[in-house]
This record gives structure tokens, C-alpha cells and sequence, in this order.
């Protein structure tokens, strides 16, 4: 059977990584949310085939027509990795309101429900399957301040993640999430830029993590050489303590 990855989120600095490090021979389905031209240029460079697909998150609609794309033109994917989330903002709880609260809920949380309740039957009568579901070094200790609406939504994933891992360990799917510390991307451009220095500072190794440094924790969970290893969360924070 041949493999089909399917990446949401993929016009991320961390998706587009992910999709330049494939090595294996796949399928890459690259779902992105306003802009493809990331990906198109990519795609020039990459030996696996690239499909973009575009959907909003927020639109229930919007997704399981994606999903349904998919499935009538493409297949089951049997590698998912899902990497959407909302900008991550200083917000103190004072001043979030429930919208901030319901808008991470349905970016990341309601679409990796509704993503794994369609494949993931599918995937247990082919007894096989991967998912890697990105959470934050936040949910591995004390988190920051000023964060509980981006916090509660990981702890929340990381939930999913073990409940699912527990429910489809036993046909041949395995369930994983990987957790960073500070990550320099894009998704930073709301956070202060001294509070970035100072998360650099603090670090044992003297800096951020780079898209580079999550990748490779990535692949290890969606390859075969990880058939063990089910319902884990993987720090990847340079050492850090929190």
C-alpha cells in the first residue's frame, strides 16, 4: 500500500521543513489556510508529489469538504501530522474572552477531531497508520503567564492524543505529539521580541529552537522505526527545565 501524508498547517515554517526533509517516497497532501505560494515554490525542488488543498479551519464546512477531497482523490491518508494553532499571544485571563478560548478550540482542537474521526476507522480495518499532533513544551511543566487560553488548548490535545492512543494502539495506529519549547518562526510575530530573547537566554543551549530542530522528532514518530512507541509526548526544548 502507498503511503499519503497529509500535513495541516503545511504552509507553516515547521510544515514547510517537514515536507523539504521527506525522504521517503509519499504522497504529500499540504493543507494551508490563505496562501499556497510557499508550497508551490517548494514543490519545484521536492522528489515527492505535493497536492495543496486550501481550507479555513474555522468552517466546519470548509474541512470536511477538504476531507472529503481527499478521500474521493487521493486515499486514506495513513500519516497525519497536525500543526495548526492561532498566532500565540500574551493575553493576561483578565482580559480573554471566551472567543479567544472558542477560536483555539476550533483551529486546533475541534479540526484534529473531526480530521481522526473520519480516517482514523478506516485506518484501524488497514491496521496501520501514524499521527504526530503538535503541542508545546507549556504542557510539560509551569507555563508562562498571560497564556491560559493557548495552554489549555495543547493540554486538552495532549488528552486526545493519550485517549487515542490508548483506544487504537491495538490496531496497528500509533498516536504521538511532540512539545517544543520557543520555536523562531513566524508564529511568534505577536510575542514580544525581548521576551523571545529572554526564552533564548534561559535556555541551556543559549537559543530557540529552529524548525530544523523539530523535524527530525517528527519523522522518527511517523516512521516504522518508532512501532513502539504509542501515546508519547516528546520534549524537544534543548534541555530546559520548567
Amino acid at each position: 500500500m502507498s503511503n499519503i501524508l497529509l500535513i495541516i498547517g503545511a504552509s507553516s515554517d515547521i510544515g514547510l521543513e517537514l515536507i523539504k526533509s521527506c525522504e521517503e517516497k509519499c504522497l504529500i497532501i499540504a493543507h494551508y489556510n490563505s496562501s499556497n505560494q510557499k508550497l508551490l515554490d517548494l514543490k519545484k525542488n521536492i522528489s515527492n508529489e505535493l497536492i495543496t488543498l486550501k481550507a479555513n479551519l474555522e468552517s466546519e464546512n470548509e474541512l470536511k469538504e477538504l476531507l472529503a477531497e481527499i478521500e474521493t482523490n487521493y486515499g486514506i491518508p495513513n500519516k497525519i501530522v497536525h500543526l495548526a494553532a492561532s498566532k500565540i499571544e500574551n493575553i493576561r485571563f483578565k482580559d480573554v474572552t471566551w472567543g479567544d478560548f472558542e477560536k483555539d478550540i476550533t483551529v486546533s482542537l475541534k479540526s484534529i477531531v473531526i480530521i481522526l474521526s473520519r480516517f482514523l476507522p478506516a485506518l484501524a480495518k488497514e491496521k496501520r497508520g501514524s499521527v504526530v499532533v503538535m503541542l508545546s513544551s507549556y504542557v510539560t511543566g509551569v507555563p508562562p503567564k498571560a497564556l491560559a487560553h493557548y495552554t489549555t488548548i495543547k493540554y486538552a490535545l495532549l488528552g486526545l492524543v493519550k485517549s487515542l492512543a490508548s483506544e487504537y494502539g491495538g490496531n496497528g495506529i500509533r498516536i504521538n505529539a511532540v512539545s517544543p519549547s520557543m520555536v523562531n518562526t513566524k508564529f511568534l510575530s505577536n510575542i514580544n521580541e525581548k521576551l523571545v530573547e529572554i526564552s533564548a537566554h534561559n535556555n541551556p543551549m543559549k537559543r530557540n529552537a529552529m524548525p530544523s530542530d523539530i523535524i527530525p522528532a517528527i519523522n522518527l514518530l511517523l516512521g516504522e522505526d518508532a512501532g513502539y512507541i504509542n501515546g508519547v509526548n516528546l520534549p524537544i526544548t534543548g534541555g530546559s527545565v520548567l
